[in-house]
């Protein structure tokens, strides 16, 4: 099973499609743009983050290559009644004319792809924003368990094999993920007039083991 097919399985789940939107990014969305901007979601998933611009009147776009992904953005929306434009779409390859949107969310998307598709993504990201525009983006850091106990395929890359049913990477297991330190992410964001580099840690268990992403913000 390759990874879009995989996606389009999960995403047919409820249970891999999350109800409510990053606090961080709500944060940031509400603080940088104003109402009626233009702003992508490029790997809506189960359309958490469309529903959130939508409802607080943000022009909202979401894109997924998963089907079963933008049937359940949909399928929300409808229930709010609330709109957006939607389409299938991989992440290297955004339908959309050049500087179209005032924002673009990246969402612990970018990660499950190689190191070539996250590369022309975030040339697509700097090509669809207006001028000055702003990218938040949210990848994993080399400090994540996930990273820490696979096995390693290059410097940045992991296949996923974990046998804890209760840890989250078990639902990833078979997948490649791709993991980046501050070098990494200043080398495949080296477009963009300014980068902003965040880190985010979340512990389980006493502290035996963290998800750690970087919060990466991309000025145009």
């Amino acid at each position: 099973m390759n990874i879009q097919e995989k996606w389009h399985e999960m995403h047919s789940q409820k249970r891999h499609q999350p109800r409510y939107p990053g606090s961080d990014l709500v944060a940031f969305v509400l603080r940088n743009f104003k109402k009626n901007d233009q702003i992508l979601d490029l790997g809506c998933g189960g359309g958490r983050h469309v529903k959130f611009l939508a409802e607080n009147d943000f022009n909202a776009y979401g894109l997924d290559y998963s089907a079963n992904g933008i049937k359940a953005t949909q399928e929300l929306l409808d229930l709010y009644k609330l709109k957006a434009e939607l389409k299938i779409a991989s992440v290297d390859d955004i339908p959309y004319e050049d500087e179209k949107f005032d924002g673009v969310i990246c969402y612990g998307v970018l990660y499950y792809n190689p190191k070539e598709v996250i590369e022309k993504a975030a040339k697509e990201i700097y090509r669809v924003l207006k001028k000055d525009g702003i990218a938040y983006i949210v990848v994993r850091s080399l400090k994540d368990y996930r990273y820490l106990n696979n096995e390693k395929i290059s410097k940045y890359e992991v296949f996923i094999d974990e046998k804890d049913t209760l840890k989250s990477a078990f639902k990833e297991n078979g997948m490649k993920m791709y993991f980046f330190d501050k070098d990494e992410i200043k080398r495949v964001f080296c477009d963009f007039r300014q980068i902003e580099i965040n880190s985010i840690k979340i512990s389980y268990a006493n502290d035996n083991f963290a998800d750690e992403n970087f919060i990466v913000i991309l000025r145009k």
